[in-house]
């Protein structure tokens, strides 16, 4: 079952912006296995020698690391 609220949503209510935080840190998970997993297998697929897709899914994946701790270190605020 999906994450919801038991009552009508307002923007300064605490678990409202639990759940707003959970889903946006899915929305960057999601957008970075999309986009990665695309442009790894394009770039294995046509054997390109671009050597910056290392540094971009590593640079990327820390920033999503670091969302995701942030997301979760604000759990019980």
């Amino acid at each position: 079952m999906p994450p919801s609220l038991p009552y009508p949503p307002h923007p300064d209510d605490p678990g409202y912006q639990r759940l707003e935080r959970r889903v946006n840190l899915l929305l960057h998970l999601m957008i970075f296995a999309s986009v990665n997993s695309g442009l790894w297998f394009f770039l294995l697929l046509w054997e390109v020698s671009w050597e910056g897709w290392r540094w971009l899914t590593t640079i990327w994946a820390t920033i999503l690391l670091s969302h995701a701790l942030w997301v979760f270190s604000k759990r019980k605020s």
